[in-house]
């Protein structure tokens, strides 16, 4: 592939692609929510012109991209985001190549995933404060100033999340008298907003990838949208602590080379700590079950399978959390170091 221009290309971007994507319910999960991402948000983006970011491997810079733009950064958690944006205020083109695959391994934890998920939620809000000011000021189309405030600020809807989700029982409670009309009329059009946009979002990535068992993607629509709901609590907190400034180390996402559904994970050697979070969630996952037992005991059968996914969710993220914490204790015992897999060599992301 030769583009025009190719002299301009700063950055290639290739799709990532998983060697243990079938290790478990989670990491299929991940599989989805990734896919997305690679297929439809790099594929549009980068179609349309507007800027998309390095993802921290499976890429190949120009080192005078690198250069022009000022070189890393380290005041933020996504470095490659900042330097992508800043590379690309410069002139350099990004070119993503969607049709060569590069090998990675998901987390098979749900501490690690949370950990991964919550680095990218912060260093996102993070590049935000520090980039949009410029591209906003920058000659740039209108279209690539407006994808870039959506990409950069996307993860603002994770405390909203909370918040709102909080509110589902008290506003049942306020509108006990509400009739089918109204609920036809404000509820279900809410509902299918939400719902659907979501689905077809990672749909239509399964189906581009695999077009002859894309379906099978509809059994695990479910648990993609409770894991994600599952995970607002963390990358809520992270999310307002960099609109706060507040600094925090990076956190490597562990490797525990597994390949399919080889290797056993309670015998890999990272550990975790879940902290306060896990109890967070779980006390979520119970508010939400006294929400369902409310909706059932007054007959309002139609909002329980929604609320049945910020059960799960909350309920599946901080129980996974707090008992694979304590399987690591067991292992290593309560003060034991972190160890790290002498096998796997995969950078992290």
């Amino acid at each position: 592939m030769n583009p025009a221009g190719g002299d301009r290309i700063g950055m290639v971007q290739t799709r990532w692609t998983y060697l243990n994507s079938d290790y478990s319910l989670l990491t299929n999960v991940e599989t989805i929510l990734l896919d997305g991402h690679f297929v439809v948000e790099h594929g549009a983006r980068s179609r349309r012109g507007t800027f998309f970011n390095f993802n921290g491997t499976a890429g190949v810079w120009r080192r005078k991209a690198i250069d022009d733009a000022g070189g890393w950064e380290h005041d933020t958690l996504t470095e490659d985001t900042d330097l992508s944006y800043r590379s690309q205020l410069k002139g350099w083109k990004f070119l993503y190549l969607p049709h060569i695959e590069c090998s990675s391994e998901l987390p098979v934890d749900m501490n690690g995933f949370k950990a991964q998920q919550a680095r990218w939620a912060k260093g996102l809000m993070q590049t935000a404060k520090k980039i949009l000011p410029k591209v906003l000021k920058s000659d740039a189309p209108w279209h690539i100033k407006a994808e870039a405030f959506f990409h950069l600020t996307g993860n603002i809807s994770y405390p909203l999340m909370i918040l709102l989700s909080t509110m589902l029982l008290p506003a049942m409670i306020v509108r006990f008298y509400q009739g089918w009309f109204e609920m036809l009329v404000i509820d279900l059009p809410l509902f299918l907003a939400s719902t659907c946009s979501i689905s077809s979002f990672y749909l239509v990535a399964q189906r581009e990838l695999r077009p002859k068992t894309w379906r099978r993607t509809f059994l695990y629509l479910p648990f993609v949208m409770a894991t994600g709901i599952g995970i607002s609590v963390r990358n809520a907190q992270a999310v307002i602590e960099a609109l706060l400034g507040k600094k925090s180390e990076f956190t490597r996402t562990p490797k525990f080379n597994i390949e399919g559904k080889r290797g056993t994970f309670a015998k890999k050697s990272y550990k975790n700590k879940a902290g306060w979070m896990p109890y967070a969630e779980i006390l979520l996952g119970l508010y939400f079950s006294s929400t369902v037992v409310y909706a059932m005991l007054n007959e309002n059968y139609a909002t329980v399978p929604f609320l049945l996914l910020f059960v799960w969710g909350y309920l599946y993220t901080g129980a996974m959390s707090l008992g694979q914490t304590y399987f690591a204790r067991l292992r290593f015992g309560v003060n034991a170091p972190e160890m790290r897999p002498a096998t796997s060599g995969a950078p992290g992301f």
